[in-house]
């Protein structure tokens, strides 16, 4: 089992990086031997799309920047986590610019593959957490705008555990700029933290959940699916 965690803030081990941390740490007590594959947008380069179409020629776009590595990555992956902080009510525009990038070249290479258009399911598990720095700021927007993506991308988005998820996790830093202020407000067990803390775990706890089941009943059809009478799918 495969999960990559995306902290797609640009300042790197700060509020984002904490709170998926604390999502792992759910995903470790579902499956303990996953394979954990974190990555952060610190001083990450994405360019935007340009609608070239070069990926139809090429197989993979044509503009060369830290977007090969993370789309390897989120293709090898059963379940992708992402902790995004929230910028003019949305998602930062690296995080913007890859999963534009990912939409076109993904759909090009599925294409390839099947001879046909539009793409396959790959059910990857998709879990979202969004922190801002004010109570509302954009943090439902953000998840929104992943959740569209995931859907998109033909993976099924998870939430958390009630009454602290509804569509992903929210949190913020009620006004402080530190890097470190939803882990200060933590540990000075604020509720609003303490909620998000809570959230990011059972976030991390559903996804690994759901993700396993998928990965068994795919395991599960494939011995199976020779076995099957003629005329039957």
């Amino acid at each position: 089992m495969r999960i990559l965690g995306i902290s797609a803030s640009p300042r790197g081990k700060a509020n984002s990086y904490y709170l998926l941390k604390k999502t792992l740490e759910g995903t470790k007590k579902v499956i303990p031997d996953a394979e954990i594959d974190v990555y952060t947008f610190e001083k990450k380069v994405f360019s935007g799309c340009i609608h070239c179409y070069g990926c139809r020629k090429k197989g993979d776009c044509v503009l060369t920047d830290d977007f090969q590595d993370l789309s390897e990555r989120w293709v090898a992956a059963d379940a992708i986590l992402y902790s995004v902080p929230v910028y003019h009510m949305s998602i930062p525009g690296q995080l913007k610019c890859f999963i534009d990038r990912l939409g076109q070249s993904g759909i090009v290479k599925q294409m390839a593959v099947q001879g046909q258009r539009g793409m396959t399911k790959p059910l990857k598990c998709v879990g979202i957490i969004s922190q801002g720095m004010h109570i509302f700021s954009g943090q439902e927007h953000a998840i929104t705008e992943l959740v569209n993506h995931a859907l998109i991308m033909g993976c099924l988005p998870i939430a958390g555990n009630l009454w602290e998820s509804y569509i992903g996790v929210g949190g913020w830093t009620e006004c402080l700029r530190d890097k470190d202020a939803i882990e200060k407000l933590n540990t000075q067990g604020t509720i609003s933290a303490k909620a998000a803390v809570s959230a990011a775990e059972s976030l991390g706890q559903n996804v690994a959940q759901l993700a396993r089941i998928i990965q068994a009943g795919c395991n599960a059809l494939s011995v199976e699916s020779p076995k099957a009478s003629p005329g039957r799918s």
